[in-house]
């Protein structure tokens, strides 16, 4: 899934989070006050919308409060005001409080309709029922359909890995571009490639239990049950046994663990942030 596109624009930034960037999407802009009521509940129906539209709109919020040079410039008959700007032009304005399903309205007459989507879709419901082939074939379709599309690409990743295809989900990830990479989704991708990867070369999670029941100092039984963790959703005993590994021998194979700490808070940005953030404290400690 795709980050909501929400900034905060000023008169220094305006041309690059406005302008420039509805030369490749829609970008909603809401001017607002803290101290208007229905301009507060316009930003969070369109804040919620923002997150709906993820990847297909961009809010950019100005507080006409603050940066009172743009609100004269624009000359704002009044709060709550939108414009919605396409490749520099301005498609429609109004003011005034509108409801969830009219903003929702508006903003789906400017989103142009990607087919490579909707195969998406057929493709996420064939997996789900078990139909690997046709869900593959479908996610194929869709890559040729819009190969600009990387979700398509991050999609099948995700079914190569779900199918026992490591070197597959592996060489397709290497191969996409840092946008996708970068994506969210991407990073917890990378970070479920990488535990996968040391799974693969660990003994079985039988024989990790036994060597740690004889001596709980194993540097490569440790590292092979974080994995093991990580990969089966004990994030949290994922972590614990990653620093008890780096407060064991942190130059383990030149420095692993503190790599696979890093990509464990990268999965859990986006999953578990309220986790993320303990952790990165109590790591923080472990460092010094």
């Amino acid at each position: 899934m795709s980050e909501a596109m929400i900034v905060d624009v000023t008169l220094n930034n305006i041309q690059e989070m406005v302008m420039q960037n509805s030369e490749r999407l829609p970008v909603l802009v809401s001017f607002w006050s803290p101290l208007d009521e229905d301009s507060r509940t316009a930003n969070s129906i369109l804040e919620k919308l923002a997150e709906e539209f993820a990847g297909k709109i961009i809010l950019a919020k100005i507080n006409a409060a603050q940066q009172t040079e743009i609100a004269e410039k624009f000359s704002l008959p009044g709060l709550p005001f939108f414009k919605l700007i396409r490749n520099r032009d301005i498609i429609t304005e109004q003011q005034g409080l509108f409801t969830e399903d009219e903003y929702r309205q508006l903003i789906n007459s400017q989103i142009e309709k990607d087919p490579s989507e909707e195969l998406r879709k057929q493709a996420s419901a064939a997996f789900a029922d078990g139909d690997y082939e046709r869900a593959i074939n479908l996610i194929s379709q869709a890559a040729k359909t819009n190969p600009n599309n990387y979700h398509v690409h991050l999609d099948l990743v995700t079914m190569y890995l779900h199918t026992g295809h490591l070197d597959k989900a592996t060489d397709l990830f290497e191969k996409l571009p840092e946008e996708a990479q970068n994506d969210p989704i991407g990073k917890e991708l990378a970070g479920v490639l990488f535990f996968s990867a040391v799974i693969e070369d660990s003994a079985d999670i039988q024989d990790i239990d036994k060597t740690l029941t004889e001596n709980d100092f194993d540097c490569d039984a440790l590292y092979g049950l974080a994995a093991y963790l990580m990969i089966n959703g004990q994030a949290q005993n994922a972590l614990e046994t990653l620093f008890r590994l780096f407060s064991i021998d942190r130059s383990y194979r030149e420095g692993l663990p503190q790599k696979a700490i890093l990509k464990a808070f990268e999965m859990l940005a986006n999953k578990a942030p309220e986790l993320l953030v303990e952790y990165r404290r109590k790591f923080q400690s472990l460092m010094y």
